[in-house]
């Protein structure tokens, strides 16, 4: 069988672009939070494309889970280790960003969260409940993805039977335009159809081999700043079911290039988008604790009132990026450590697995 992190050292490239979605959507909600308090839509338009980081990260997980796992389907003896890597990986550090969260809403005067609020947001588990940490909804999709690759795993022809009901479920929803009462979005929304991208392009580089990957990864990357600027000029609605497929397909491009390059030994990733990529889980969950910090801070200086106000942004943006590195660090990663039994002294080689 293949160890959960077999291979990940050709996947180098994939966990850099997940350094570039997690900054992008740093850029977008820096952006919308100087938008919301000072109408600033110049700023606001050219940043506007941010939010199709999470496009990215869909894709790049339905990768990851489909390649790292491959062996592993139809073999049910490898369930508890699928579980575990995938529960330390997630919960963790999303639970020390979710109460990070609430101290910072209960020390700027807000009430304690209620009991269900607080075990709604701590389980991750579908529903159409609100999270008391936004940004959590999408770990909400990664967790009814999970547990449907569980399935996989168990039995093979009941896996691909599930998925199967689970696409076209995705896909009624998706004709229809609309939604089930009671049924958590997280089950059928368009979103989903991004991880079978991801995990079309996994089969692909599982099976064969891709020829022109760099010609690839150019297509993916034109047609992705293409749809990006379309949304950022106001010709595209990037919050629309459409959209999904307008960046997800680009962004399946960009991942198959990188995943061949990768696989050859063509593909170089430069310091900094390594570090990235080895943070981004961190700069994803930890952003707004960092956009809130230094804008409370900015505040308390009086730069606002000194300073034009889009002077703010790039503090922001670097503060929120900068913080989730150091929380990759000295949080993320030794609570990873810690829960897989490893010791601190072990220093992770991927954040892939």
């Amino acid at each position: 069988m293949v160890a959960d992190n077999a291979g990940t050292g050709k996947l180098n490239g994939i966990e850099a672009g997940r350094g570039v979605a997690a900054s992008a959507v740093v850029l977008y909600h820096a952006a919308r939070h100087l938008n919301f308090n000072y109408g600033m839509k110049p700023l606001m338009s050219a940043f506007q494309f941010g939010h199709a980081g999470v496009d990215f990260f869909f894709v790049i997980s339905g990768f990851i889970i489909l390649y790292v796992h491959y062996r592993d389907i139809g073999a049910p003896a490898r369930l508890g280790h699928y579980i575990v890597r995938r529960f330390t990986r997630v919960m963790p550090t999303y639970w020390v960003a979710l109460a990070l969260t609430v101290a910072m809403s209960v020390a700027a005067g807000h009430g304690l969260p209620s009991v269900d609020d607080v075990a709604w947001s701590a389980s991750l588990l579908p529903a159409n409940h609100d999270l008391l940490l936004g940004i959590a909804w999408t770990l909400r999709y990664e967790i009814a993805f999970y547990a449907i690759f569980c399935v996989l795993i168990l039995n093979r022809a009941t896996g691909l039977l599930v998925l199967s009901v689970w696409f076209g479920a995705t896909i009624a929803a998706l004709v229809t335009g609309g939604r089930v009462a009671g049924v958590p979005d997280s089950l059928y929304g368009v979103f989903n159809m991004e991880f079978f991208f991801g995990m079309a392009v996994a089969y692909i580089v599982r099976t064969r081999r891709v020829p022109a990957p760099k010609a690839l990864l150019i297509l993916g990357i034109a047609l992705f700043l293409l749809v990006a600027a379309a949304e950022d000029v106001g010709i595209l609605d990037g919050y629309a079911d459409a959209a999904r497929f307008y960046y997800g397909i680009p962004a399946a491009l960009i991942v198959l290039g990188i995943a061949e390059l990768g696989r050859r030994g063509e593909m170089v990733v430069p310091p900094l988008f390594r570090m990235l990529g080895l943070a981004s889980y961190s700069i994803y969950l930890f952003q707004f604790v960092f956009i809130g910090s230094v804008w409370q801070l900015w505040l308390t200086l009086g730069l606002d009132q000194r300073t034009p106000y889009a002077s703010s942004y790039p503090f922001l943006a670097a503060a929120a990026i900068a913080g989730g590195i150091l929380m990759s660090r000295w949080v993320e990663n030794p609570l990873i450590r810690l829960a897989r039994g490893q010791g601190l002294n072990v220093k992770p080689r991927a954040a892939i697995g």
